[in-house]
């Protein structure tokens, strides 16, 4: 319970919210309009994360849902306990923070203050596709394996790296075309973070 409590606990600590951002962002400067750059309509994905910072290391599972162009949707748990939500858009990120009751509904340079990185939906659909994006020269991400699922092939692990954080996400199942439906909605009795 350590993990919840330091990475998605008092989300006034802006590092703890910076770590879930970190997950998402992953990159510096990388713009993309939207373009028929994918070859699926929608990608469903599902496996482990290892996740590492300041010295510690822990694992999470998660649920990866793209609508090419549309929506990203991520789920976090860990073992039976649902962590968080993340619902992003072109034009709005909501992040819905089940440990602490709270969540964040707004636009995305609330998280390019806290990460000092350039974020956009764009940036994020193309890296957790399998299409790497320009960093600075101290993030190292990388792609390993392909497995190929059908007519399309997919990486089984993406990793990124900073000096104090570590990233790494296995896959375990991808559907291509055949997406669930997801939820993103706020409880009533959550309270809105304010930055």
């Amino acid at each position: 319970m350590q993990i919840f409590h330091f990475i998605f606990g008092s989300i006034a600590r802006k590092r703890s919210l910076a770590v879930i951002l970190f997950i998402l962002s992953i990159s510096n400067t990388f713009a993309q309009a939207p373009d028929s750059t994918y070859s699926y309509r929608s990608i469903h994905y599902k496996g482990l994360a290892q996740v590492s910072f300041n010295g510690q290391s822990y694992n999470c599972q998660y649920n990866f849902v793209n609508e090419i162009d549309s929506f990203l949707y991520i789920q976090l748990n860990m073992g039976p306990i649902e962590a968080g939500r993340v619902l992003c858009t072109p034009d709005n990120v909501l992040f819905i923070n089940k440990l602490q009751q709270n969540y964040y509904d707004g636009d995305y340079s609330f998280f390019q203050h806290l990460t000092g990185l350039e974020i956009d939906f764009y940036t994020f659909q193309a890296i957790f596709n399998g299409f790497p994006v320009p960093v600075p020269d101290e993030v190292e991400l990388s792609y390993q394996g392909k497995t190929d699922f059908g007519e399309y092939s997919f990486f089984n692990t993406l990793s990124f790296e900073t000096e104090e954080f570590a990233l790494t996400l296995d896959v375990k199942k991808v559907t291509f075309n055949d997406i669930p439906k997801v939820s993103a909605t706020v409880p009533k009795n959550y309270s809105k973070f304010k930055n």
